[in-house]
């Protein structure tokens, strides 16, 4: 079929930038024909979400891998790299959400925890035989320290990034809000920020030590960034660090609960501007807690944000506010989608004759509007209309843009 015109968005190619036709069929693109017309809308590779979390399948009446995956198409991603909220370390349930995961609107690459939930080696060869993607362990579960040290040099045989949560967690301070205001500025368990960067000081001493690919976040402060940065450890954060600040906090509304917890705007700052200059990755950090563990009082609530619905357009608007220079669409495809494609090896880098059908269409509207609840106190101008993964998709939205 003949797709467009559209408004191709691929650095470093000669079609980058211009109005064109994508031929297409079931393999790919085809061909690419130069158009007079102006475009009805941007196109580029598929996003890549380097991290969310879903308490499937050891929670049935959670939130399902299709409704996750039905949310993250919504944002424009076509692949999500997908973590157990309670550990994923045995190979039978990495195969049965593979399995689950066959025919979902996105690809979804599972993390599997290298780590069981008493701090014992899990079976790493057997996960990465069902299809490990990469290693994680729940974000509130300490490091099992040594377990780590165990792990990383099978690790880095095995392959896979692994995603580690800089937290010390002998430094928790006081449960809840403290009524003190400095105090509560500091996050919702009274967490200073070296419960992180003392964290980042073992993790990088280990990797000097036993290397493997680590990937360390979400990151929450300046001081947390600055010193994995200073021994060049591959960093990210999540979108709600780089929009909030600890202020929300004293609404004690529990949407605002977070781990790390939101620091100072400051912070949030620095952080946009380290993701804003590639010094750092974002992911969206999406978990969708079950109402009732979330909707309650605040020391009880528990924590996370679905968030990779708003993502790009929580970000888009986030370099708007933040960027010194031209903020621009091929900006905004660089953190979405060629930085996290190159970090993991997802292919293609960008669109040329002979990719595979695998891309984000989206526009930058004249006007900014209200995200859907619970992010309506947010507006973005970026609109997403959906994504490409087999023909039938591209007939829809030819249809939708027409």
């Amino acid at each position: 079929m003949r797709f467009g015109p559209v408004r191709l968005l691929t650095l470093g190619s000669r079609w980058h930038g211009r109005s064109v036709y994508l031929h297409l069929d079931e393999k790919g693109i085809q061909g690419i024909e130069l158009s007079d017309a102006p475009p009805l809308a941007e196109i580029s590779v598929g996003w890549v979400d380097l991290l969310a979390w879903t308490r499937q399948p050891e929670m049935p009446s959670s939130e399902s891998l299709h409704s996750l995956a039905e949310r993250a198409r919504k944002g424009g991603f076509t692949h999500v790299l997908v973590g157990g909220w309670g550990g994923w370390h045995e190979p039978a349930v990495l195969a049965k959400l593979y399995s689950d995961a066959v025919g979902l609107p996105v690809w979804m690459h599972f993390l599997a925890a290298w780590a069981t939930p008493e701090g014992n080696l899990a079976p790493l060869e057997s996960l990465r035989a069902e299809g490990a993607a990469g290693w994680s362990i729940p974000p509130y579960q300490p490091i099992p320290w040594r377990t780590l040290i165990q792990a990383l040099p099978y690790l880095r045989y095995l392959g896979g990034p692994v995603f580690l949560l800089p937290f010390w967690e002998a430094a928790q301070g006081e449960i809840g809000v403290s009524e003190t205001l400095s105090l509560a500025l500091s996050g919702w368990r009274g967490t200073p920020v070296f419960a992180e960067t003392v964290a980042i000081h073992a993790i990088a001493a280990l990797h000097r030590a036993l290397g493997s690919m680590m990937c360390i976040g979400p990151l929450s402060s300046k001081e947390g960034q600055e010193v994995a940065q200073f021994y060049g450890l591959q960093t990210f954060t999540s979108i709600s660090y780089l929009v909030a600040h600890a202020e929300k906090l004293l609404s004690y509304n529990p949407f605002w609960k977070l781990h790390p917890p939101l620091r100072s705007a400051a912070d949030q700052r620095y952080l946009g501007q380290a993701v804003l200059s590639r010094e750092m990755l974002v992911a969206s950090g999406d978990i969708l807690p079950p109402a009732e563990e979330k909707n309650i009082e605040w020391s009880a609530a528990a924590i996370g944000q679905p968030t990779v619905h708003v993502f790009a357009s929580l970000l888009w608007e986030t370099g708007g506010t933040l960027s010194s220079e031209g903020w621009a669409p091929e900006k905004l495809i660089q953190l979405l989608a060629e930085n996290p494609r190159r970090f993991l090896g997802i292919s293609p880098f960008g669109l040329e004759v002979g990719a595979p059908l695998d891309f984000t269409v989206f526009r930058i509207e004249d006007r900014a509007e209200p995200l859907s609840a619970p992010w309506s106190e947010y507006t973005s101008a970026l609109r997403v209309l959906g994504t490409i993964r087999c023909l039938a998709d591209a007939h829809s939205l030819q249809s939708q843009m027409s």
